[in-house]
């Protein structure tokens, strides 16, 4: 095979369209165009350099397409993982990808766990509750307590008052049902959110207390 094309790519600035003899192109980086060979029109392709480029390639969409999913919003190596596995079926393809993000800095589950830690936190959600919301998303459980310990230490946290400040806000969407039905819903939320039994317990008495007193 030898080189019939060689050109930056328009889309993907720092990235070589090389067309080769039998019509297929490939998008790759500086980096590869030299391991293969590849740098100049005319260049003749062994089979090692073709399979090279056809790597590279690969590895090069899976991490356009991680990059795209970044623009859109955080996301941990497990959930970009999960989402290129529909894309590429080999692994070892996509955990190059990875690494190669994630050594340009561009990829830290620490900082995706530091930020959503701090926003869960912030939005009222319990600290149990945002340790398994970040175990879920691939956090190791050492990583998911640091977090949730650097926020409450950032941003402080009362768990009695989010408890609190949760329970009012949903006590008045059950305020229709009867009573012995809202306050089974309402344990039910609060337990989902992550709060412990004796920080719910003490909320239902206090609402108990104000309906009671005249």
């Amino acid at each position: 095979m030898t080189v019939t094309a060689l050109r930056e790519s328009p889309r993907a600035p720092g990235r070589y369209a090389v067309t080769i003899s039998d019509g297929r192109s490939f998008i790759v980086g500086v980096a590869a165009l030299a391991d293969s060979g590849a740098t100049r029109v005319g260049a003749t392709l062994g089979p090692d350099a073709l399979a090279l480029l056809v790597r590279e390639a690969a590895i090069s969409d899976l991490v356009a397409l991680a990059l795209g999913m970044l623009a859109r919003g955080r996301r941990t190596r497990r959930e970009l993982e999960l989402r290129l596995r529909r894309k590429q079926p080999d692994l070892t393809l996509i955990d190059v990808a990875l690494d190669r993000l994630a050594h340009s800095g561009v990829l830290s589950d620490e900082e995706v766990a530091r930020a959503e830690a701090a926003s869960r936190l912030r939005r009222g959600q319990a600290p149990t509750r945002v340790r398994q919301t970040l175990r879920s998303k691939g956090i190791t459980g050492r990583d998911a307590d640091a977090a949730v310990a650097d926020a409450i230490a950032d941003d402080g946290f009362d768990e009695l008052t989010a408890c609190r400040a949760a329970a009012e806000k949903r006590a008045r969407s059950l305020a229709a049902l009867e009573p012995v039905v809202a306050r089974r819903r309402l344990i039910g939320f609060l337990q989902r959110r992550g709060f412990g039994g004796a920080a719910i317990r003490t909320i239902l008495d206090e609402q108990r207390r104000k309906t009671e007193d005249p």
